[in-house]
This record gives structure tokens, C-alpha cells and sequence, in this order.
């Protein structure tokens, strides 16, 4: 079995310490975990800014819930993925001693999370020690040329790390983008 490192567990019950206090309605637990000067993403139509408009005291969330379905922790981000109704969302925090500093919200969109590493061109291109949310063509590496400075070039991989499963789809299409952190 994997260990997780002390940063992902305090990211991650940072994160799920957010969404019992969004269930209970607790405010003052809610300001503690978010950071004041938060920033914010957001990917979907305007009518689905439930958080949004429940935080800054706009509006109720009304019958709809963020109860997460499956949360994975990469270092200091933390994903998130639900569903209320027929609409399926993702959270993408940030967490740096326990608070929250970043949101990306998505809505009925498929994200994948991929991250910058040094090629290694020996490296073996197999799924070990991903999320067994990857499915196997996922796992290839994508190479990527970056320039550092006029006299070097370096070559970087790009690897998917995880990916949304939209739970209950039933083979619904939704665009998809890819989160590089």
C-alpha cells in the first residue's frame, strides 16, 4: 500500500473539513479553512456558480449539494469530484497549511490532471503507482520541449496523474480539458 505524505493528509482533511462545514452550515468553520484573499476559477455556465454566489452571500445553495464521490490528494492540490442531480462538478483546491488559497471549479466537464516532470527517457511509461482512475492510454507520456534560456533546451513529460470519472455519465458527452499543476 502507498503511504500518503503528511502534506496530502492535511490538504485533504482541510479539504473535506470545507465541504462538512458546507453541509452544516457552518460560517465561521468555512472562513477559518478559506484563505482571505482566495482566488477563484471557474469553468461552466454562470448558472452553476452555486458556491460562488453561497459564499459571498448572494444566494442559498438550495437543494443542490457538493458532496464529494472521490477526493485524490497530489501534494498541495487536492481534487475533488461529485455529483448533485444530474449535474457533475470537479473541485480542484490548493491547500498550504491548511488553508485553502485556490478554487478551480468545473462543471460537466471531464478533467484529466497531468503534471510537469524532466524527461526520463528510460523512465517505464506503465501505469505503477498512479490512480487507478487512469485508464491504460492515459498512461503514455507526452514530451514536451521547453526552452529555458537561448542555450538550453529542456525535454519535459507531461503525465497524467488523474482523471475525473463522472460518476453515473451514462454515456453522456462533456467537453474535457486537462489541468497541468
Amino acid at each position: 500500500a502507498e503511504e500518503i505524505s503528511l502534506e496530502d493528509q492535511v490538504s485533504e482533511r482541510a479539504v473535506l473539513a470545507f465541504y462538512e462545514a458546507l453541509a452544516a452550515g457552518d460560517a465561521g468553520k468555512l472562513q477559518q479553512l478559506l484563505a482571505p484573499d482566495l482566488e477563484w476559477w471557474f469553468h461552466g455556465p454562470p448558472t452553476f456558480q452555486h458556491l460562488m454566489r453561497f459564499l459571498s452571500g448572494k444566494g442559498s445553495l438550495g437543494s443542490f449539494t457538493f458532496s464529494p464521490q472521490s477526493v485524490a490528494s497530489l501534494g498541495p492540490v487536492v481534487i475533488a469530484e461529485g455529483r448533485s442531480f444530474s449535474t457533475f462538478w470537479v473541485h480542484a483546491w490548493t491547500v498550504r497549511d491548511g488553508v485553502i488559497t485556490q478554487l478551480r471549479e468545473y462543471f460537466n466537464t471531464s478533467v484529466t490532471v497531468t503534471r510537469f516532470s524532466e524527461a526520463n527517457p528510460s523512465a517505464d511509461s506503465s501505469l505503477s503507482g498512479r490512480p487507478a482512475s487512469l485508464s491504460k492510454s492515459a498512461s503514455l507520456s507526452n514530451p514536451v520541449r521547453s526552452s529555458l534560456s537561448n542555450s538550453s533546451t529542456a525535454v519535459l513529460n507531461c503525465s497524467p496523474v488523474w482523471e475525473s470519472s463522472l460518476p453515473g455519465a451514462g454515456g453522456r458527452s462533456v467537453p474535457g480539458l486537462v489541468l497541468a499543476i
